[in-house]
């Protein structure tokens, strides 16, 4: 296991009779001339040179040296610059630094490198290339990923819980840019040891770039499909001679247009780093992140799929009703504060302080409704109307964490320990204007006419609502050595969750103290290369996003996950395998209550027992050979409530990665080739369930990806993209109200890369 600090040994054998004492500086200076030779595991074993003293001829014996010890610290965890597609560590799970194989849950890391080598710049797209997670995308800027049949509303900066998302706007973070993080976790299965709360559905944590020691820069100018242009630099350097003292800048920027006629995204992005070495053994970072992101014709909902005789409506992919004055705004700030200190005794300290702060603004257009076929238009009540909404608000979330890991002895025998405890606070404030028929003129969908002029906000009536959250927790796990193969880690979280909401003039306070969420993990070392493991977690989710038909915010939701699997390292731990089958059990879980709204307008749901969820889930990633890169992985699960109805019927029960990459040898090293493919079945709306009346239904498919990337010099290299290479036609969502909504067509970015 790697915890951190790693020793380097120099070795110098020899027979040692006290000569050191006496011996002249020069004897000392040759001494330490040695050979020294790296070995695989990057020891260093060094034999001394012969030692002779020029005054007195030729040594009659030769001189040892004791062994020197040096000790500094490794980060096996950091995948910057590794060229790999795994981590050597993941403290994702647990919070104690543990490799892949020792981790008794199933983990994908995304690494630098294939986030680079695929283009992965949002964080949307590396969700939509992981094994296991689904993403269901509602229109242009609303998209929510699932796992194991469950929303993801766990969100980690750096192992710190966050909340971004809700139902209004999904998970919250697909737009966020990836060119601040060093790699991507995922953890599926529960996760409320550290998190405290959530669904069983899946873990994602942000591990952000690091300032370096040495000076290091990297830039990039990327252009393709649709004027799409993106540009991002990245400098680290030191600012003492020594490095003590190092900072760390990176910015991107990106803009164009989109396969959808009027939409254009735009994207702005700031992050800056600061860390200091206070001592050899403590060390202060402070840092900052900024996202803006402001595009310009954002749909709302899809077009209509039911025409007013029963049939479904066709239309090209690139068709948008949004107009020129929709847009949906998104702010996202982060500031950020932390202090380590090792002790000598491998155990750390670690204090984090970090404020997240939101800001979003809103005026959007959709239509609705079942035209004529034959007309695309319709009579009153039948055919497609405009439906206008407008939204804005902000957010702001404190949250301290505070942390002690290490090792202990007990029994004879090493074990690991790590003890913490949290406090959050959230504070949100925003005004809504329900959406409502902007006209009853009905629109042609055929040529998406005529255009709705933007409606007078500011003359409506909007409705404000204010929330504020508080949660703690205090968590702790240990990792017991019972034997050499087997290890138990065990452990739990005391949470507490209070929250205060007012809709208008109703208001409402939930509180829930003490609530105890357990963890263990068996894992048993069945050699150098397989390790098997059972493991199990609780789940408490409050649930306060979600009222009755009566408008009162549904109770926790309440469950456990059981998980065995087995993993495998290979290739001197290049590359990761595992496979695992779990089973969730839910109670109370919210379930959309078709065509019953709260009092004040909104979708009302019900708490739903006996919510069972049961999967297998295969992963592959890490290096084959020398130069030779893999992703790959299988997910399928199967879930249904309490009454045998199908959960999520809206998100696919299979889905399929692969991804690699080959650099190729002798003369064509320059050269590196890639592809891949993702498949998922096929998912539905039942007609009468959910938002949908009619219902809708995508068939499964497949998507094909190609890379190429040419080294013009060792600096600088030109990389190409395809992404939808055989240009397949699929839907993002069906059925959502009724509508339709399509992915992006064949589409390429080439990309001009400088690194130092």
């Amino acid at each position: 296991m790697h915890t951190g600090p790693a020793a380097v040994h120099l070795h110098l054998d020899g027979q040692y009779k006290g000569a050191i004492a006496s011996a002249p500086r020069t004897v000392l200076g040759s001494a330490v001339a040695a050979a020294v030779l790296i070995s695989a595991q990057g020891a260093f074993a060094a034999q001394p040179a012969p030692i002779q003293n020029k005054a007195e001829g030729p040594s009659q014996e030769s001189i040892a040296l004791p062994a020197i010890t040096v000790t500094g610290r490794m980060d096996t965890a950091t995948t910057e610059g590794t060229g790999s597609y795994t981590t050597g560590e993941t403290a994702a799970a647990t919070r104690l630094p543990l490799s892949l194989k020792e981790t008794p849950q199933a983990v994908t890391v995304i690494t630098r490198q294939r986030m680079d080598d695929q283009q992965l710049n949002s964080v949307q797209s590396v969700l939509e290339n992981t094994t296991g997670v689904a993403s269901y995308q509602s229109d242009s800027e609303r998209t929510s990923f699932y796992s194991r049949g469950f929303l993801i509303n766990n969100v980690q900066y750096d192992g710190i819980p966050t909340v971004v998302g809700n139902i209004v706007n999904g998970s919250g973070i697909g737009s966020i840019d990836t060119a601040f993080y060093d790699r991507v976790e995922v953890v599926r299965g529960g996760s409320g040891l550290l998190t405290g709360t959530g669904n069983p559905s899946a873990a994602i944590n942000l591990v952000r770039k690091r300032a370096t020691r040495d000076f290091s820069a990297a830039a990039s100018l990327g252009a393709g499909s649709w004027d799409t242009y993106r540009g991002m630099g990245d400098i680290s350097t030191p600012l003492t001679e020594d490095g003590r003292i190092r900072a760390r800048l990176v910015g991107t920027y990106q803009d164009g247009h989109s396969y959808l006629d009027g939409y254009k995204p735009e994207r702005k992005s700031f992050y800056g780093i600061i860390e200091a070495d206070l001592t050899p053994d403590t060390t202060v970072s402070l840092g900052y992140d900024y996202q803006d992101i402001t595009p310009k014709g954002s749909t709302w909902g899809g077009l209509p799929l039911w025409f007013s005789d029963g049939t479904q409506a066709e239309y090209s992919r690139s068709k948008n009703y949004a107009q020129d004055w929709s847009y949906w705004d998104n702010t996202l700030k982060t500031a950020f504060a932390e202090i380590e200190h090792r002790f000598d005794n491998g155990w750390k300290v670690r204090g984090v302080f970090n404020q997240y702060r939101t800001e979003f603004d809103a005026e959007l257009l959709g239509v609705v409704g079942r035209p004529d076929r034959i007309t695309g238009l319709g009579t009153y009540p039948h055919g497609a109307y405009p439906v206008a909404l407008a939204s804005q608000g902000h957010s702001r979330q404190n949250t301290f964490d505070v942390m002690a890991s290490g090792p202990f002895e007990w029994l004879g025998r090493q074990h690991e320990l790590v003890v913490g405890a949290t406090r959050s606070r959230r504070t949100a404030s925003q005004q809504d204007i329900a959406p409502f028929y902007a006209g009853f003129l009905p629109v042609n969908v055929y040529d998406l006419r005529p255009a709705y002029p933007r409606p007078d906000f500011g003359a409506m009536a909007w409705i404000p609502t204010r929330t504020r959250i508080k949660q703690s927790g205090v968590y702790s796990a240990a990792r017991f050595s019972l034997a050499d193969p087997l290890k138990l880690i065990v452990g739990g979280r005391f949470s507490s969750y209070e929250i205060d909401d007012a809709v208008g003039s109703s208001s409402l306070h939930y509180k829930k103290s003490s609530e105890f969420t357990p963890y263990a993990g068996l894992i048993y070392d069945i050699d150098t290369t397989y390790s098997a493991y059972v493991s199990y977690t609780g789940i408490f989710n409050p649930q306060t996003d979600y009222r009755d038909s009566n408008g009162n915010v549904l109770t926790p939701a309440k469950g456990k996950t059981k998980e065995i699997g087995l993993k495998g390292e290979y290739l001197d731990k290049r590359l990761n395998a595992s496979v695992a089958v779990f089973e969730t059990e839910l109670d109370n879980a919210a379930q959309i209550v078709a065509g019953t709204y709260t009092p004040g307008g909104a979708q009302a749901y019900k708490g739903a027992d006996g919510t069972k969820s049961r999967g297998i889930e295969l992963d592959l990633q890490g290096e084959l050979a020398r130069g030779w890169n893999i992703y790959a992985g299988i997910a399928h699960f199967r879930a249904k409530d309490g009454d045998g109805i199908r959960l999520n019927s809206q998100i696919p029960r299979t889905t399929a990665q692969l991804f690699t990459t080959y650099q190729l040898p002798g003369d064509w090293s320059k050269l590196t080739l890639g592809g891949g493919v993702k498949w998922q079945s096929r998912f539905y709306q039942a007609p009468n369930t959910g938002t949908s009346s009619l219902g809708g239904e995508q068939g499964s498919y497949a998507l094909v990806s190609l890379m190429g990337r040419y080294s013009i010099t060792k600096q600088t290299n030109v990389a190409v993209n395809v992404n939808n290479v055989f240009d397949k036609k699929y839907a993002l969502q069906k059925g959502d109200f009724d509508t339709v909504g399509y992915g992006a067509p064949r589409n390429v970015m080439a990309t001009l890369s400088y690194g130092y």
